[in-house]
């Protein structure tokens, strides 16, 4: 049942502010149901049955001030409420005194407060006029538990959602001292809590728990509660008691907390997320920075996960991101934080009092202990990390700067061939610096121009006949002749460039077949060298049918060449895609072939035409210990028991190159017949 109240007054913003106010709340069938009226003459004509009459007068200042005595004629048995300001309430509250109203309340009261002020009224009313019953009903039947008492704190009355909510009988309830029937303490500390009920009753004014409060039910269960708690006056001043509406709030409270949660924890694995990180490591500097403490922040992510992502999904990535998360807090004190940054990238925060060799040591833990095999669906996975360590206060003082420092050594301990760490060091700023700069300049020349292929032959050791040739990138730029192909394809790699990159190298080498075959021009194949990140891009077999078509060449004219370290990472899925490329009509070369993996039998499931011998079997070979020559004999015998031809890599000197051919090496290529050169050049190379 709702607190029948009409409302006089003609002011539009008060009706509309009113009527937010008590908008039923969401499972609250109970509340304060509204009618206005701009008058009280109006107010005189209304039919309907009262409970409340609230009065909001207004002087021609716009103070609100009391209604003349006279106005409140005819509303004898009706609870009266003037609402008053800061300039109107003194002179409202003659109206209270006087016995014209029954309360005064500030027009700045909540919700709460003024339902506990509209109980106080009815219950004052209920006791002056006990004939009437309609206050009792409204009590009864309202959704927020209401307990009057009182001057001395005795439970004089309690509805009945009053009794649900504390699980006691009315009888249990009734003559008892409310603090002894409500025990009270906060949910943090457990720390009892002082009843509102005491500070009303001393000090005749509205009192409300503070948040976080716990209510002991009588089977000792709890709920979390709001309140309002208001004193009962008479009209001449004195104090009848105090009345008390609470509601319990445990829902609400456990959804905020969940939200809490949620916006401070990663939802994957669990872990603070990088708002919370951030925050905790603003509360440790502080912390170190008062008593002169050192601390730690060590950046992480993990080597090549894009790759099992894209092999394996990201289904499997995500378990492997959780497994990772949970060894992570193994390896870290639980005073220190480990935090999801998003990706595969974590944040490490040592607590103050850590020093270099404590985080060196966790940091090797951490090594250790995410390299060992994770096993994800039955499958077994093995990935490494790459870690970087800032110290406070070494190398900065402030959160952005450690955190600058870390990302900037773990850059360098990825550079160092990853699965490492690094401390920072001055001079990383200098390499990192170069190496956005070099990152820049090269999606500038991708999309500018500025790259250029060039051409290494491949010739017959028997005649020196050309048998094809290697497709080279070559960047002809002032300021980064310092560095080598093998960096710029390492940036191209790290930035994830290499996939545009490598599209732009097999169009321009499909191009160029094109244009030596409208010339007349037998070259062979061209040998076009393929990252492990462009074979696992879906899109990777699409594009080079699309360029075949759109220069119109056979499929043979171009050879792919894979390094034997891309086709170790996924066996598996890479089979699939070389088959694939075996239907398109394309041929594969396995480059530095023999060189770190003593298994050898993917050779029997891959469909390979060429294996290219490394430069570091060649070099010297003739002058070489019986061992090393020995060792390239094995290597060309695997090959030769395969039926795959061969192609040595790096031959610079004749003896190289007759011992070679001597030992049953056919195709060769290398400085003793020519380094890369242009398109142009090459022509030249070839007998016309």
């Amino acid at each position: 049942m709702h607190i029948r109240t009409l409302v006089v007054t003609s002011d539009a913003g008060e009706r509309a502010r009113l009527t937010l106010l008590f908008e039923p709340m969401a499972g609250d069938p109970t509340g304060v149901a509204l009618r206005f009226a701009s008058t009280l003459d109006e107010a005189r004509r209304t039919p309907s049955a009262l409970d409340l009459l609230l009065l909001v007068p207004a002087a021609a200042d716009g103070a609100r001030h009391a209604t003349p005595p006279a106005e409140v004629a005819g509303f004898d048995h009706v609870p009266v409420v003037i609402v008053g300001d800061a300039i109107g309430i003194a002179s409202a509250r003659e109206a209270l005194t006087s016995g014209l109203a029954d309360d005064v309340m500030l027009s700045t009261d909540s919700r709460l407060d003024t339902l506990a002020r509209f109980a106080a009224v009815i219950e004052r009313v209920r006791a002056r006029a006990r004939d009437r019953s309609g206050g009792d009903i409204v009590l009864a039947a309202m959704a927020d538990a209401v307990i009057t008492t009182d001057a001395a704190g005795t439970i004089g009355y309690c509805n009945d959602a009053a009794c649900h909510l504390t699980l006691r009988g009315r009888n249990e309830m009734l003559g008892a001292r409310l603090v002894d029937v409500m025990t009270l303490h906060d949910a943090g500390t457990l720390a009892a809590v002082e009843h509102p009920i005491a500070r009303v009753l001393s000090e005749k004014h509205v009192a409300r728990l503070p948040p976080g409060v716990v209510l002991v039910c009588a089977d000792g269960s709890e709920i979390m509660i709001a309140d309002s708690t208001s004193p009962i006056v008479r009209p001449d001043g004195k104090l009848d008691g105090a009345v008390m509406v609470f509601h319990d709030i445990t829902a609400a409270h456990q959804l905020q907390s969940q939200v809490d949660y949620l916006a401070r924890h990663d939802f994957l694995t669990g872990l603070p997320n990088r708002f919370a990180a951030q925050l905790h490591l603003a509360g440790i500097l502080h912390q170190a920075t008062m008593h002169g403490w050192s601390l730690a922040v060590m950046y992480l992510d993990l080597d090549n996960f894009k790759w099992i992502n894209d092999t394996l999904g990201h289904a499997a990535g995500d378990r492997l991101l959780t497994s990772v998360a949970a060894r992570l807090r193994t390896c870290c004190r639980s005073i220190d934080m480990v935090s999801r940054q998003g990706g595969d990238e974590f944040l490490v925060l040592m607590a103050p009092g850590t020093n270099a060799a404590e985080s060196a040591g966790a940091a090797q833990r951490i090594l250790e202990t995410v390299a060992r095999p994770h096993v994800i669906d039955g499958e077994t996975m093995l990935v490494g990390c790459s870690v970087g360590i800032a110290l406070h206060p070494e190398h900065g003082h402030a959160a952005d700067t450690l955190l600058q420092h870390a990302d900037t050594a773990l850059h360098a301990a990825k550079a160092a061939g990853r699965n490492t760490y690094r401390m920072f060091q001055d001079r990383m700023l200098d390499s990192v610096s170069e190496r956005r700069a070099l990152e820049n300049a090269l999606r500038l020349a991708l999309d500018a121009g500025g790259l250029e292929l060039f051409y290494q032959p491949k010739v017959c050791l028997a005649d020196g006949a050309i048998r094809g040739c290697e497709s080279l990138l070559r960047w002809r730029h002032p300021d980064w002749t310092r560095f080598s192909p093998a960096d710029v394809v390492r940036c191209a790699e790290q930035s994830g460039l290499i996939v545009d990159l490598g599209r732009w190298v097999m169009r321009e080498a499909m191009r160029q077949a094109r244009a030596w075959q409208d010339s007349g021009l037998d070259t062979g194949p061209i040998a076009v060298n393929v990252s492990a990140l462009e074979l696992r891009q879906t899109g990777f077999i699409g594009h080079l049918e699309d360029c075949l078509t759109q220069f119109g060449i056979p499929p043979a004219t171009v050879q792919i060449e894979l390094t034997e370290s891309t086709l170790m990472r996924d066996v598996a899925s890479a089979v699939d895609i070389l088959h694939r490329l075996r239907e398109i009509g394309m041929s594969l070369a396995i480059d530095d072939f023999g060189t770190g993996y003593s298994n050898l039998s993917y050779l029997a499931d891959i469909p390979v035409d060429l294996l290219k011998v490394d430069r570091s079997f060649v070099h010297g070979i003739a002058t070489a210990s019986p061992r090393r020559q020995a060792l390239l004999r094995a290597v060309l015998s695997i090959a030769g028991n395969l039926g795959l031809p061969t192609i040595a890599e790096g031959i610079e000197t004749t003896d190289e190159a007759n011992y070679l051919m001597d030992a049953g090496c056919r195709l060769g290529q290398g400085f003793l017949y020519s380094p890369p050169v242009s398109a142009a050049a090459f022509e030249r190379l070839m007998p016309h």
